[in-house]
């Protein structure tokens, strides 16, 4: 299914002609018949005569009721603009196709209606009048059908026109990353929560689970209905009503996005690129307002009014930051509309660029003026495939193409599962190698610099910090500690680490803290790395103490078949505070099985 959204001037028949396109009268509300003026969003769907099916979106076309036109026009691609024989192109009709053209629809069928209201000559003043002023918009080629709703002259062709027009457009965008734009919200007696909307960017299936962007709110998809058919998978570009579970009909309002949690950034800043809805649309606002930098606006997106501060960061303007009242589900690429609240005036359009940059305002203009790629890693640093994917509103494959081209052409650099800029991977790795220098130099019997230290001091995690590291070839990782590859760290064939040993042996069973307390750490720590000292338990012992105090315990055990603290204590010439840590390290290492106040031969005593 695809869906179509009309658009035009009030009293032109936009609904005429969806009623007598598909039998189904859009105008649903008790007051739009009373009055014969469409307020609110209206649907209606049939079939082509190529068998296509179609849904459509009728709008309203009073200037009063702006904001709910472009809640039906914000997630279709393909429009079929509607202009009266009898008046010609009017105001809304001019605002209506610039809003298409900011919303990036240029796909659509013009069709010139209330034909049997005028005679011949005013039939064809009417077109030529809306060819020209069709032909400095992207509708410069758009077919122009003739019809009249009520006698149904030209119906037959303007269903050949949609066909062909459909037949010529892009297909729906499939990314796989589903979202839908709400648009109406009702519960349903019986099934509970339904919300309808246009389907964009994905397919959905019957229990997938989604979320709410604007309430961060889980709810699963129960039941899928599109055409009036019960469905249980639905593809981009369709019309559908989606019943839910586990939000109820209050939490949820028009203009709320449902989406897979995992596909998108809900956010609510937005670094966008500004188009005019003239040639100078925004500059004229900047110089109207007093030259200002700053101001609070209306921004239009999908189906959704919200208020938004914006920000201008250059004097273009060309690009600006908004931050939205609610978080929104949007990417790269996204078509917004901007109005002034004051003048209740269309100001432009803008293009999303990058979601809630972690860039300062002032700097972000230098990274909004380079490709998708560069540009999100100027702003979120390290990315994976998911992260560029997510943040670039891209295909899981076309994030994994983009990122090959970066590396291939030098705008990236890969790092793990990571992506970063060339230049931040230069200071880093440079940063690294100076502190690992450094450590060396104020600390030679260590070993290196630990990972986790080395992390803290360039601001990363440690899996960030060893992908990084393991990209430098004059430095190596292991057990944790970073090294130059050819630093050999002083311990046991040190002269002062003999000399320790040395120290230490001098009572094994009885260390002197007070000697371990005046030696180099840096020392201790490479003798403790080496093995050449052990930590038992909070005390250290040379190695040589602890296996000549295991092999006291293999006597005992071959003698008495039993070991105890106090013959350990009698067999080494030490005390209880010594005896009784190596006993317990003996414990889990197997060697021994304490049993009450003895110990027996272990698993690993044989």
């Amino acid at each position: 299914m695809r869906t179509i959204a009309t658009a035009g001037h009030v009293d032109h028949g936009k609904s005429s002609l969806v009623l007598a396109l598909t039998g189904t009268d859009p105008d649903r509300l008790a007051e739009e018949k009373a009055r014969q003026l469409t307020i609110d969003l209206g649907y209606a769907f049939t079939t082509l005569p190529s068998g296509r099916e179609i849904g459509f979106v009728d709008v309203p076309g009073h200037v009063r009721f702006l904001k709910n036109m472009l809640a039906g026009v914000g997630a279709v691609d393909v429009a079929m603009l509607v202009v009266a024989a009898d008046d010609g192109w009017m105001p809304q009709t001019e605002e209506h196709l610039q809003l298409l053209e900011l919303l990036g629809v240029v796909d659509g069928v013009v069709v010139v209606n209330k034909a049997d209201a005028v005679d011949a000559d005013t039939l064809e003043l009417a077109q030529l009048l809306v060819g020209e002023r069709l032909a400095a918009s992207p509708w410069a080629d758009a077919p122009v059908v003739v019809c009249d709703a009520l006698s149904g002259r030209g119906l037959d062709e303007l269903r050949v026109a949609l066909d062909a027009v459909l037949d010529a457009a892009p297909e729906p965008n499939d990314t796989g990353r589903a979202r839908l734009w709400i648009d109406r919200a009702f519960a349903a007696r019986g099934a509970g929560t339904v919300v309808t909307g246009t389907l964009a960017g994905g397919g959905l299936r019957t229990d997938d689970e989604l979320v709410v962007a604007r309430t961060g709110q889980r709810a699963r998809v129960r039941g899928i209905e599109s055409g009036h058919r019960r469905a249980d998978v639905v593809e981009p570009g369709a019309r559908v009503a989606l019943n839910l579970v586990g939000v109820e009909r209050h939490d949820l309002e028009r203009g709320d996005a449902l989406v897979h949690a995992d596909d998108w950034v809900l956010g609510r800043v937005l670094d966008v690129a500004l188009a005019g809805a003239s040639a100078d649309g925004w500059r004229s606002y900047m110089e109207d307002a007093g030259g200002v930098t700053r101001a609070e606006l209306l921004v239009y997106a999908g189906s959704g009014e919200h208020h938004a501060s914006a920000r201008f960061l250059d004097d273009g303007p060309h690009f600006a930051r908004l931050r939205v009242d609610v978080s929104l589900a949007v990417a790269p690429g996204d078509h917004l509309v901007v109005r002034d609240p004051g003048r209740a005036a269309t100001i432009g359009g803008a293009t999303v660029l990058d979601v809630d940059s972690t860039l300062r305002a002032r700097h972000a203009v230098t990274a909004l003026a380079q490709p998708l790629g560069p540009r999100l890693l100027a702003s979120h640093g390290w990315l994976t495939l998911a992260d560029l994917a997510r943040r670039g509103g891209l295909a899981r494959e076309a994030a994994d193409a983009l990122a090959s081209a970066m590396v291939a052409d030098g705008a990236a650099r890969s790092l793990g599962i990571w992506l970063v800029a060339p230049a931040a991977v230069d200071a880093l790795q440079a940063r690294a190698i100076d502190l690992v220098e450094q450590r060396h130099h104020d600390q030679p019997m260590a070993a290196g610099l630990e990972l986790a230290t080395l992390a803290a001091a360039l601001g990363l995690d440690a899996a960030r910090t060893r992908a990084l590291v393991d990209d430098i070839e004059d430095l190596t990782t292991d057990r944790e500690v970073v090294a130059e590859v050819t630093h050999a760290p002083a311990g046991a064939t040190s002269e002062a680490g003999a000399a320790l040993l040395a120290a230490l042996d001098d009572s094994p069973f009885a260390p002197s803290e007070d000697t371990l307390q005046a030696a180099d750490p840096g020392l201790v720590r490479a003798l403790l790395r080496d093995g050449s000292l052990v930590d038992v338990g909070g005390t250290v012992f040379t190695r040589a103490a602890v296996e000549r105090a295991r092999g006291v315990v293999r006597e005992e055990l071959a003698a008495r078949g039993e070991v105890t603290v106090g013959v350990m204590r009698d067999r080494l010439a030490s005390t209880r505070k010594y005896v009784v840590p190596l006993l317990e390290q003996f414990d889990r290492e197997g060697l021994t099985r304490r049993r009450g106040d003895t110990r027996v031969a272990g698993p690993t005593a044989s």
